[in-house]
């Protein structure tokens, strides 16, 4: 059983040795497996993970539900190295309004292989597709090659995130209270959201700065709030884009809330605190 350690939250539950694990797609936690490099949990999970198509939300299906599905399908076919333990680790729907797929992260490659035989597999009544996931959602609003909003080939469901659209008015973009702040959120834990930040929304735009607000900050400003993450994107269009990709993500299982900031302000009473 893989210990997973969590923002905010040591072993002991004291908070902080916060740890996480940025896999393409969106922040998940990293699994401490003390492995080496080529046996890293955390390096082959874009290989382990799986698109879920026409996902039958208006049925009242769910992550638990579907997680004890689809592991009760594989063990009753043999499909499991281990019967006794459910090899599906994290499963992910995605809740935009119109929206009917998700994600799922299974736990070794060999399995990940033998799930995919389970496309089509009926889930309340419907055959949900269950596929090699494109993890990149482009500038222009695509997945998997495939426009939002538009149908995906052998799936009754359309794709649909919204926030895939929007536009930035400035090449500042604030980020709502990403980290929950408390008397013993340390400097490693903002630091480490700095670095997550910087990792996976760099690979959208580029960025000049990443500056995560601190309580000493807040002091007598009532429009800074800790945990509040700023972005200082090189132009206006790099924002666009990090707000496209980066909108409808999680972070440590909260949404990400992304609005643009007005640039002559943050350089004139942001910048200047850090």
């Amino acid at each position: 059983q893989q210990q997973v350690v969590n923002k905010n939250r040591k072993a002991d539950g004291t908070g902080g040795g916060q740890s996480m694990f940025w896999d393409g797609f969106q922040w998940v936690p990293r699994a401490d497996t003390g492995a080496g490099a080529a046996d890293d949990v955390n390096a082959s999970r874009k290989n382990r993970r799986l698109y879920l198509g026409n996902l039958p939300y208006h049925l009242g299906v769910t992550e638990d539900s579907f997680s004890k599905q689809l592991y009760e399908t594989m063990r009753d076919r043999g499909m499991c190295n281990d019967p006794n333990q459910n090899p599906v680790l994290h499963v992910w729907f995605a809740r935009d309004k119109g929206a009917n797929y998700g994600f799922c992260e299974v736990g070794t490659m060999e399995e990940t292989e033998r799930a995919l035989q389970l496309d089509g597999m009926l889930v309340l009544g419907v055959p949900v597709s269950i596929k090699r996931p494109n993890d990149a959602v482009s500038p222009a609003g695509m997945i998997g090659g495939v426009p939002v909003g538009m149908q995906m080939p052998g799936q009754g469901g359309m794709l649909a995130l919204p926030s895939a659209q929007v536009s930035a008015t400035s090449p500042i973009i604030r980020i709502d209270e990403i980290l929950k702040v408390d008397d013993k959120t340390s400097d490693d834990d903002y630091n480490d959201v700095k670095e997550d930040m910087a990792e996976g929304c760099g690979q959208h735009g580029k960025l000049l700065m990443v500056a995560i607000v601190k309580p000493q900050h807040a002091q007598g400003n009532a429009s800074l709030k800790p945990g509040d993450v700023y972005l200082h994107c090189a132009t206006t269009d790099d924002a666009t884009k990090v707000m496209r990709a980066m909108g409808h993500r999680k972070y440590d299982g909260r949404q990400i809330a992304m609005t643009s900031f007005e640039e002559s302000k943050f350089m004139s009473e942001i910048k200047p605190l850090f």
